[in-house]
């Protein structure tokens, strides 16, 4: 029987990157094949060329995305300079089936439609709250948790437009041709007036929030299954009137670890060790979390290991910030960033592992990567994140952006080392990405079936 042949697109990958979709993506690819299903990798790039290598044993196409891109393309308006060569690479594919897993610039809607317009059956695996929320963060004015739902007045003043708009006003401006509000935004935001500044946010933000719900409606009309990775995800997506026969809840999965190759943690250490894995954002907390450390009594037993990643300009104010608070805090180590291979090892060393994300994440391959060690995770009340945590169970959960919480729970956890061999001992087996594959393989076959029966 021959091979199913997929074509996974995403927005970055290896060896640029290394995200955890990325890590996802490569892991699911190699797990199908165990089920005759062979998948290619396609994933934009940065630039003017396309490319073509092998990493990891898999086939990538790297396609163009033309640098400078315009508000129209960066709103989703208009396809990405260089879009033809994607839609040309995918017409010359032998493919049974697309799985997307991005909805940024890069790889977005237009990439999904490009798909859909071929008679490929689609699969969207969502990522990321970008889908949903116009912040991208599903943090309620950057507070409180959203519940998901799309709201064209609630949306557009979450997102920056002036108070004052009245829900009416609203939904009016809401139907602004997309094309037309951004030249209107454009030109009133020159302007000296600060009241026609406000109606060009006005102008441009509405128009975006009731795109945003245009295309996750038609994005859900047309594909063929929608795979959600946390509950949080699953409920709003329902909310927001997705059909539930499109919805599939597939939680995320890892690799694992080589166990025996791991160094054992020494209880007897003096000193708790927390460490922190990811990008220098300010959505990953990590400046909280240097500052409640640094907030600690000076003969609180704790060091902070960062391994932070520098993925872009805007995380170099949150990494100045914490090495100015490291050169005051001898306890607070800021370290190279670790490649892959290093990841798990890493891991097996730390006592905790600390994941103070302040927004909502979906479900961060870390978490499951460090209780695949054996280290607990300190981390947020937050999404996926308190998906995966039994608090006081297996690992401990604190008010995401409450300073003050993280400095108490850093300050219990490295005096009571009793609590802490308890969450360790609680621990279970996680994940894994064959479980993943198996679920995917199931999915596909059934999507192929029924598309076959229909002919």
């Amino acid at each position: 029987m021959p091979a199913m042949n997929v074509i996974h697109a995403l927005g970055y990958y290896f060896p640029d990157t290394s995200g955890g979709t990325e890590v996802y993506v490569n892991g699911l690819v190699k797990a199908l094949r165990s089920h005759n299903i062979e998948g290619h990798v396609a994933a934009a790039r940065l630039g003017e060329q396309d490319a073509t290598y092998q990493h990891d044993g898999i086939d990538v196409y790297r396609y163009p995305v033309f640098p400078n891109s315009t508000t129209l393309q960066l709103r989703q308006i208009q396809p990405h300079g260089g879009f033809d060569r994607f839609t040309q690479w995918l017409k010359q594919q032998q493919a049974d089936l697309y799985h997307q897993h991005t909805w940024r610039s890069g790889c977005n809607w237009h990439h999904f439609q490009a798909a859909h317009q071929l008679g490929l059956p689609t699969v969207l695996t969502i990522h990321m709250p970008d889908v949903l929320c116009l912040r991208g963060t599903m943090m309620l004015e950057g507070k409180t948790p959203c519940d998901g739902w799309i709201d064209v007045a609630r949306c557009g003043k979450c997102s920056g437009a002036p108070e004052r708009v009245s829900g009416v006003m609203a939904k009016g401006l809401s139907r602004v041709p997309a094309a037309l509000s951004v030249a209107i935004e454009t030109k009133l935001l020159a302007t000296p007036s600060v009241r026609l500044r406000q109606l060009g946010r006005a102008v441009g933000i509405f128009p975006q929030v009731s795109a945003y719900r245009h295309r996750l409606l038609t994005m859900a009309q047309k594909s063929d299954r929608i795979i959600a990775i946390s509950q949080w995800l699953y409920d709003a997506l329902l909310r927001n009137g997705i059909p539930e026969k499109k919805l599939f809840l597939c939680r995320q999965g890892i690799a694992g670890a080589n166990l025996s190759n791991l160094r054992q943690k020494l209880d007897e250490r003096r000193s708790l060790k927390i460490g922190f894995l990811g990008r220098w954002d300010a959505t990953k907390g990590v400046d909280l979390l240097a500052e409640a450390v640094h907030r600690l009594s000076a003969d609180v037993p704790v060091t902070l290991v960062i391994h932070g990643m520098l993925q872009n300009q805007y995380g170099i104010p949150i990494r100045d910030r914490v090495l100015t608070i490291a050169a005051q805090d001898s306890r607070i180590q800021v370290k190279e960033p670790l490649s892959r291979s290093d990841v798990p090892q890493a891991l097996a060393e730390f006592d905790l592992l600390a994941v103070p994300s302040q927004w909502l994440e979906m479900a961060p391959l870390v978490v499951l990567e460090a209780q695949d060690v054996g280290t607990p995770v300190l981390g947020s009340n937050l999404g996926g994140i308190a998906e995966f945590v039994r608090h006081g169970v297996d690992g401990w959960l604190v008010e995401a952006a409450d300073v003050g919480a993280w400095t108490q729970a850093i300050d219990y956890l490295a005096k009571t080392p009793d609590v802490l061999a308890k969450l360790r001992s609680n621990l279970h087996p996680v994940r894994k990405i064959d479980a993943v594959a198996s679920d995917m393989a199931t999915v596909y076959a059934d999507i192929l079936r029924a598309r076959s029966s229909t002919f």
